[in-house]
């Protein structure tokens, strides 16, 4: 049970941090940027409004699309993603093993 709490935790945590961080740049309206900040926010709100990082895999899936197609491969968005990515999978895991 303290797994799944504090991964849970350490990924409300991550995305907070990415949010805050791409709030700071004030992306323009529509840009690639704004459109990854707007998928962070949402996962955001799901993370920290739900018990279980299971809740967050529909914004996932979503994010996961959307970098797919418009996210350029080892950019600064594609490394955040990638972060935000593994700690979800990993909050996963953990929720299953106990």
């Amino acid at each position: 049970m303290a797994y799944i709490q504090s991964s849970l935790i350490e990924f409300r945590e991550l995305v907070r941090r990415h949010a805050q961080e791409l709030e700071k740049t004030y992306p323009e309206r529509y840009s690639t940027d704004w459109f990854f900040l707007r998928y962070v926010k949402r996962l955001e709100k799901k993370a920290w409004d739900h018990e279980t990082p299971r809740a967050c895999s529909g914004v996932m899936r979503g994010m996961t699309r959307y970098f797919v197609d418009s996210v350029e491969e080892g950019s600064m968005l594609a490394s955040r993603f990638e972060e935000i990515l593994e700690c979800h999978r990993y909050a996963l895991r953990t929720e299953r093993r106990s």
